[in-house]
């Protein structure tokens, strides 16, 4: 699943290659949910605290900006993260789609960004259901949520539920995820967009 989504964003990934990696904000970890299937680090010391070892202060002068909350698994917690490679654009991942990734080339930070695809952001805009693939990746684990009723049917398969805002400015953006992962985790995240890309 998490290769599929990755694989979506191919045209944002390859437009950013040579531009710098995301780098993560403060981050408090929140209260301890079911364990997912993220690995923890070694030395009695948690996923989260090791995350949060690894982040240094978020300065907002990224291209776009991400507040995650995060609810049950190895990496609850609150992260505030610059995202400063790929950005937010329209039309990267085909006609009316709205979308939001970020390349992290340090493995020495847990958390690597978002990767978001709105399918019809003008659905999303207008507060309609709207269908989107959100991931929000740390280390080997990816907390993901899925809402594509084609997918679910014709694999049979619980990609988890959510439902996603966009309030698209033209030259900005403020995109809002609420989800639950197939795991029973819970994601909330805003993403405020200082600059979009139209494609």
């Amino acid at each position: 699943m998490f290769r599929r989504i990755l694989g979506a964003l191919i045209p944002i990934v390859l437009l950013v290659a040579c531009s710098s990696s995301a780098s993560s904000g403060e981050e408090s970890p929140g209260g301890g949910g079911e364990e997912s299937a993220g690995a923890s680090s070694g030395g009695g010391e948690s996923a989260a605290e090791s995350a949060a070892a690894s982040t240094g202060s978020g300065s907002g002068d990224g291209l776009a900006s991400i507040d995650l909350t995060i609810t049950g698994g190895d990496y609850a917690g609150h992260y505030e993260v610059d995202i400063t490679s790929g950005g937010c654009s329209t039309g990267a991942t085909g006609p009316g789609t709205f979308a939001v990734a970020s390349v992290t080339v340090d493995p020495a930070e847990a958390f690597g960004g978002p990767q978001i695809t709105l399918y019809d952001a003008a659905a999303a805009a207008n507060g309609d259901d709207a269908e989107f693939s959100a991931a929000f990746p740390f280390n080997n684990y990816a907390y993901t949520v899925e809402v594509n009723p084609y997918l679910s049917a014709s694999q049979g398969s619980d990609f988890g539920s959510g439902t996603a805002t966009l309030d698209n400015r033209g030259s900005s953006a403020t995109l809002t995820i609420e989800g639950t992962t197939s795991a029973g985790e819970e994601v909330s995240a805003t993403i405020e967009c200082h600059t979009v890309t139209n494609f």
